[in-house]
């Protein structure tokens, strides 16, 4: 079996091996079945409920009932949309950028950031949508063949919103899958196992609960793709990752550097500042990783994973919040120094109204919510403590929407004239409609948390390290030759350490068997994986030239349309004003490289295919769990099982635990 684990200072608990980390994942979901889970349930559902019925109100008056007015034309509702976003994009470049660094840490922290930029881009999705008057024609938006031979305004920010939205989800969700598919494989043959387990049960009560496990298990099998753990399947499964991770670091950055320009466009005071980009870029990292801080002890907590999720891991996530505060009290206070000391009177009238108008109270939650409260992490024993954590992690959230709320309607409530200044209060929907958006948040998280893996099997496992377990290893190994009369399809060795797969695989590689060798584990192989030759890797080069040619499609679009096709001038911009059109081809530039991605690692790893023969493989359920299989498939009229048979048998050391004849 494999053994003990790396010992990377804290980041797993000294007694976990590869078959106790996937029990503890795996069995967490039973761990959901509980009262408290109801509870929260039943009350996120409540708030949904009060998000149906402010839809509902919002359709019969329109979206009036935000008290939205003639200057603050955006209101609750695109600051929720800002900020819901905000928390995506920062839970998001939290994944990638661990991903892409290679941090040992991000085991017990990628699957829970990823699903919270999922969740939160669903939540923000809704507000483009339902603040248009008339959501059910949302897809005007979109730029699609009609009737009416009609342009959408590609310099819209609905355009923008709709595009960047879509966007963000398409490779956030590729991302997030194609982490996945080893995990569900892991699922698939632990619920197959149970399976296996309850067959010979013949009570009725029994007889359901195992066609409950049997559809569990069939249901994983179809989201898995047939994925078998090749070395293959893993190094392009490495590869695809880390590309879509860049994917998303570009797509991040470029929606909320984006957002800036948005607002620059526009001559209203104190959208100008040249240090914006970066402010939000900050201001959404830190709500971002406070959000998955939380949820990260809430997850660990609720499910047990304390083994996996160490104290370790909640204190690097301090020492990250801690950073990103300190950098957004600079991003704040050199725009207040910016304004006061180089600002003209609008700009420091603007400044004033922040700090002390009608809504300086946004200011103040950025100040008491966001930025003082991560000081706390100066102490290291506030940062080991989930309960401040996750306090502190909700409490930026809280101040990241008091930014939001800041930069948008303060701004917009009074412009350079004071006539045109008109007071702005929340309403009671708007308030309700924000409520139902956390509660579509909370529910979806509940609902994830009961039926998906939220550490990472694969990544946790990887940095384990296998030793002997002190079985000899003289003598030959046992063969089963129940299936000597049948076709074969190849021969199997099981293995239970990656080491002694590598040996086996150096030792064959040289002879000539008439054979196709592979090999299946748990985790990536890089060892057997250089001796048997790795694939190519043009998978980034796939994503780059699919991202390019989308930029670039996108692009010409944009500029036939309104240069060309639908003139229609705004706002005085030049015919061609391709600064417009950047950030949404950006945009559509990475969905289009994810989806490459996606697609290539399908269809260079086969999959999906349901039914390869090494499924028949006796025990192979453990090439998930902790076992490493070797095969040696019958490639031309050379291949002799019996030759076979004997070479592994008489491996100087790495034999295998078992050989076995795998039928057609």
């Amino acid at each position: 079996m494999s053994g003990a684990l790396n010992p990377r200072a804290g980041l797993l608990g000294a007694d976990e091996d590869f078959a106790s980390i996937g029990r503890a994942v795996t069995g967490a979901s039973a761990r959901t079945r509980s009262r408290a889970w109801w509870i929260a349930f039943a009350g996120a559902c409540g708030l949904l409920g009060v998000f149906a019925a402010a839809l509902a109100w919002l359709l019969l008056n329109g979206v009036g009932i935000w008290h939205n007015n003639n200057p603050v034309v955006w209101a609750l509702d695109i600051v929720a949309y800002d900020w819901w976003i905000g928390i995506a994009c920062g839970a998001l470049l939290t994944s990638a950028t661990l991903r892409l660094s290679g941090a040992a840490w991000r085991s017990g922290i990628d699957r829970i950031a990823e699903t919270t930029a999922i969740l939160a881009a669903a939540a923000a999705a809704l507000y483009p949508i339902i603040h248009l008057g008339r959501p059910w024609v949302f897809y005007w938006t979109l730029p699609y063949p009609n009737t009416l031979a009609l342009w959408p305004q590609f310099r819209s920010p609905l355009v923008w919103d709709a595009i960047d939205i879509i966007s963000f989800l398409g490779v956030c969700l590729g991302l997030w899958y194609v982490g996945l598919l080893p995990d569900f494989a892991a699922l698939r043959d632990r619920a197959f196992e149970a399976v296996q387990g309850e067959i010979r049960e013949t009570d009725e009560g029994r007889g359901r609960r195992r066609r409950s496990t049997l559809l569990k298990a069939q249901a994983y099998g179809l989201l898995a793709l047939g994925w078998r753990g090749a070395s293959t399947h893993w190094e392009r499964w490495l590869l695809a990752t880390r590309t879509l991770s860049g994917l998303a670091l570009v797509l991040v950055v470029s929606l909320q550097t984006g957002a800036s320009v948005m607002l620059s466009g526009s001559v209203l005071p104190g959208w100008h500042d040249t240090l914006l980009p970066v402010t939000f870029l900050a201001a959404s990292l830190l709500s971002g990783v406070g959000v998955t801080a939380a949820l990260t002890v809430l997850v660990r907590r609720a499910l047990g994973l304390e083994a996996l999720i160490t104290d370790r891991h909640i204190a690097l996530l301090a020492r990250l919040m801690l950073g990103l505060g300190l950098a957004s009290t600079y991003c704040y206070a050199t725009e207040i120094f910016s304004s006061l000391l180089h600002g003209d009177a609008y700009d420091r009238a603007v400044l004033v109204r922040r700090l002390s108008g009608t809504h300086a109270w946004a200011f103040w939650l950025i100040v008491v919510f966001a930025l003082l409260p991560v000081q706390l992490f100066w102490v290291s024993k506030l940062r080991r403590s989930g309960l401040v954590v996750a306090l502190v992690g909700l409490a930026a959230a809280i101040g990241s929407f008091g930014d939001h709320f800041m930069l948008l309607v303060v701004t917009l409530s009074h412009d350079f004239l004071p006539s045109s200044a008109h007071p702005y209060s929340m309403g009671a929907w708007g308030l309700a409609t924000l409520a139902g958006s956390i509660g579509l948040f909370l529910a979806l998280l509940l609902l994830g948390l009961r039926t998906l893996p939220m550490v990472s099997i694969a990544e946790t496992k990887r940095f384990a390290e296998s030793h002997p377990d002190g079985r000899p290893s003289g003598g030959p190994a046992p063969t089963l030759a129940e299936t000597a009369e049948a076709p074969l399809w190849g021969v199997s060795a099981e293995f239970d350490e990656a080491g002694d797969l590598a040996t086996a695989v150096q030792a064959l590689k040289a002879r000539d068997f008439g054979a196709r060798i592979e090999t299946y584990g748990p985790v990536p192989m890089s060892r057997a994986a250089d001796l048997l030759g790795r694939p190519a890797g043009i998978l980034p080069l796939l994503a780059l030239g699919a991202a390019l040619a989308g930029f670039a499609a996108f692009m010409a679009l944009c500029l036939y349309a309104t240069g060309f096709d639908y003139v229609f001038d705004v706002g005085g911009r030049p015919r061609f004003s391709w600064q417009s059109f950047l950030v949404p081809s950006v945009s559509f530039g990475t969905l289009c490289g994810g989806l490459a991605t996606v697609l290539a690692l399908l269809f260079q790893n086969r999959l999906p295919r349901l039914n390869h023969p090494a499924f028949a493989i006796p025990g192979f359920v453990r090439a998930s769990e902790d076992r490493f299989f070797l095969t040696l498939e019958a490639a031309g009229p050379r291949f002799d099982p019996a030759r076979i048979e004997q070479a592994l048998a008489r491996l100087p050391e790495g034999r295998p635990l078992m050989v076995r004849r795998v039928p057609l």
